[in-house]
């Protein structure tokens, strides 16, 4: 049995610094891991006993998982909301993962970090405000690949967040990284997430997308449009104040040479939807040059679609689908629906997010080399009092550029 005092004195020693920083309340040891035959074994805390905390899988320690591995078990004295912390490391390095207590029971994917070879796995539970070890085993590594943990947040764990994909960061993608999981609320009180909001971050360069939450499920790729090199892939909770709470974040790597941040379909902007590349398509069937094709789309969007002068400011869910489903939309609708068919007809686009005397939104497009403004909200019609009238004008299509910036002050573009 191991003596309070070694382990004690194990935290003086500069290579275990990152284990002994770890918020540890020390137990004495059922098992012993001493020899190789007793590091097979799972080694329990008295804490475990006390609290009812069982694994089924794995059932013994010392087990081969080639990136992760799985563990499942039970805990008898938890409640809706508690989450177990599990520590895995190797040489010095130490990643966390939140898994979720559901009904008494658990389960969840691990990763391992740190490539091939042992790493030591510790399992914590909370009580009282302090985390407490109930079991440590060891799984080794049988592949070479190098991966980085996900850093995750409170919120993570009070609202039921579960991120199955991706599992960890440094990897590799071909343009786009999956995001997808489950929100499920500790509380049945709780009101559940309708969504939550990504960014990709590459230097300077920042896209933002809306992440929906389904049936308490989420899937959704993010395009990584910045070009090749290393993101920072964020997700946060939009708390309707003037800041967002984070959730998660992690490190990715995107191997797409080129940069197709005005390309590739965006939050709102579903320009490989099927149902609006059919559309770009017969929009512009009669038009023989980009120019001709960016006119007859930006006439098709501010004829096809009326403005709500009655419509709230919470349009996460908005986009060029709904609008043009709906016929109806606000300064961002009309945006985002032309920008998505531009792109689905490849014509570079992007969403300018700017002031023309309160804040507005509207398009330009890249022809012949130019980026060009379009305003379809102004070129759609125009309000007298409480009522909208469809007017279309033309000549908010590549108008005079002195006179556009007269009236539309452009002070970002988003993606």
């Amino acid at each position: 049995m191991r003596k309070l005092a070694i382990i004690l004195g194990f935290c003086l020693l500069g290579s275990m610094l990152t284990s002994c920083a770890l918020p540890i309340v020390v137990s004495n040891y059922v098992d012993s891991m001493g020899n190789e035959e007793d590091r097979k074994k799972i080694e329990y805390t008295d804490e475990a006993k006390k609290s009812g905390f069982t694994l089924e899988k794995p059932a013994t320690g010392a087990v081969a998982g080639k990136d992760e591995f799985l563990i499942q078990g039970s805990l008898a004295e938890s409640k809706a909301g508690d989450v177990l912390s599990v520590w895995v490391s190797k040489d010095g390095l130490s990643g966390k993962k939140p898994v979720t207590i559901m009904d008494k029971k658990f389960q969840d994917t691990i990763p391992l970090y740190y490539g091939k070879g042992q790493h030591q796995v510790e399992i914590m539970i909370e009580k009282n405000g302090v985390h407490v070890t109930v079991a440590k085993f060891t799984v080794d590594k049988t592949s070479d690949v190098e991966q980085t943990p996900v850093k995750y947040s409170g919120s993570y764990q009070t609202n039921g967040i579960t991120l199955h994909q991706p599992l960890t960061g440094g990897k590799s993608y071909d343009g786009k990284v999956l995001l997808q999981g489950t929100v499920v609320p500790p509380s049945k009180d709780e009101k559940p997430l309708k969504y939550m909001i990504v960014h990709a971050e590459k230097g300077e360069d920042t896209s933002r997308y809306y992440l929906p939450v389904e049936n308490q499920k989420f899937s959704q790729w993010i395009p990584l449009r910045f070009g090749a090199g290393d993101y920072k892939v964020s997700i946060w909770l939009d708390e309707m104040t003037d800041y967002l709470t984070p959730v998660a974040d992690f490190n990715v790597k995107n191997t797409v040479t080129a940069d197709l941040r005005d390309l590739l379909p965006g939050s709102g902007m579903e320009s490989d939807n099927p149902e609006l590349i059919a559309l770009s398509k017969k929009i512009t069937a009669n038009a023989s040059s980009p120019m001709e094709k960016a006119r007859a789309i930006y006439k098709h969007v501010a004829t096809n679609v009326s403005y709500d002068l009655k419509k709230k400011d919470n349009y996460w869910d908005d986009g060029a689908l709904k609008t043009l489903r709906e016929r109806k939309g606000i300064c961002h609708d009309y945006a985002l629906t032309t920008v998505a068919l531009l792109r689905a007809s490849e014509i570079p686009a992007r969403y300018i997010s700017g002031d023309a005397g309160e804040p507005h939104a509207w398009v330009e497009a890249k022809i012949g080399g130019k980026w060009i403004p379009m305003d379809p909200t102004w070129g759609s019609g125009y309000s007298t009092g409480k009522k909208f009238v469809k007017a279309y004008d033309p000549s908010y299509f590549n108008p005079n550029p002195a006179s556009f910036k007269k009236t539309h002050k452009k002070p970002e573009v988003e993606y």
